[in-house]
């Protein structure tokens, strides 16, 4: 269920990753074309393991880009009266429907931005999920949450924030199963490791740092199997596609 085909090229260059722990994955990403240098992507971590983790994230994924499909015109149409996708708009919707149609123990944690490549701006709504991590110049800037999990109350509020993408910069999205794998003396990853990782690798190839994160984790814990399924979204400022 993960999308087939490469991300679009429009300034943001997009590399992702999942590896599950068992047969199927509860870790979800995602990423969609919205018109002409737009793009929309979302990662998201869904409660649990195996099957009951893996249809919900199918849910949530049809129920995203159903959503995203809506909201834009279609192609050679004047319907100048749609609304322009909105983060927040969207994600709300999102947690009614899951909260609607799932057990109220079945949530996920979940990030969905926007981003145009003509202003070279990033919206997004984080509603529970970890902090993705900026990487600009000497900097890392974790991004703000402003939102609660998805499908785990109705009538939850969500906000929008806007960042502007610098030339080099580096988002670094992940779920849970990157920093909270322990070791032999359960000592977890932890986020303080993976930003001194991805730091000391920040100019390298986008798939190579995820093998290298990917790597060091398996490493940490000393075992063959995985703890949690490890997903990584990396999301680069390369400039404006022609």
């Amino acid at each position: 269920l993960y999308p087939r085909e490469e991300p679009p090229a429009c300034g943001l260059k997009l590399t992702a990753r999942c590896d599950p722990a068992r047969m199927v994955s509860g870790d979800y990403y995602d990423y969609q074309s919205i018109g002409q240098g737009k793009l929309a992507f979302a990662i998201g971590d869904v409660a649990g393991k195996g099957i009951s983790a893996a249809l919900l994230m199918a849910t949530i994924q049809a129920a995203l880009r159903a959503q995203v499909s809506q909201s834009l015109p279609t192609i050679d149409s004047d319907c100048s009266h749609l609304p322009e996708l909105n983060s927040a708009v969207l994600v709300s919707k999102l947690n009614k429907q899951v909260y609607a149609h799932t057990a109220p123990e079945k949530y996920a944690t979940f990030f969905f931005a926007l981003y145009d490549a003509l202003t070279k701006t990033l919206t997004y709504t984080n509603a529970g999920h970890l902090s993705p991590l900026l990487f600009r110049e000497k900097d890392v800037v974790p991004l703000d949450s402003n939102g609660t999990v998805v499908g785990a109350f109705p009538f939850a509020k969500y906000d929008a924030s806007c960042i502007e993408m610098e030339q080099g910069d580096l988002l670094v999205c992940y779920t849970d199963g990157i920093t909270e794998p322990e070791n032999a003396y359960g000592e977890m990853f932890g986020e303080e490791r993976l930003i001194e990782l991805v730091r000391r690798h920040v100019h390298a190839e986008e798939s190579e740092i995820i093998r290298i994160v990917f790597e060091a984790v398996r490493n940490w814990t000393g075992s063959p199997e995985l703890q949690d399924d490890m997903t990584l979204l990396l999301a680069r400022q390369v400039g404006v596609a022609a």
